[in-house]
């Protein structure tokens, strides 16, 4: 978290946690409207969802 309190992220959202994501009112931001937060919820999802993907993928090397 930063000095203010809200959560430090990436630019898709994920936090310093492997597959963590947070979005809306936590994280720092210029602009904290619904449609920022709805937003940022899809980009959030794209991203998590890239990352169950990638780690499915990882199992499937290692069979």
């Amino acid at each position: 978290m930063d000095s203010e309190g809200y959560v430090i992220t990436t630019e898709t959202c994920e936090t310093n946690i492997p597959g963590i994501y947070v979005i809306g009112d936590l994280r720092h931001k210029y602009g904290k409207q619904i449609v920022i937060a709805a937003g940022e919820g899809a980009t959030a999802a794209l991203a998590a969802a890239h990352f169950v993907n990638s780690k499915k993928e990882e199992g499937k090397e290692s069979d």
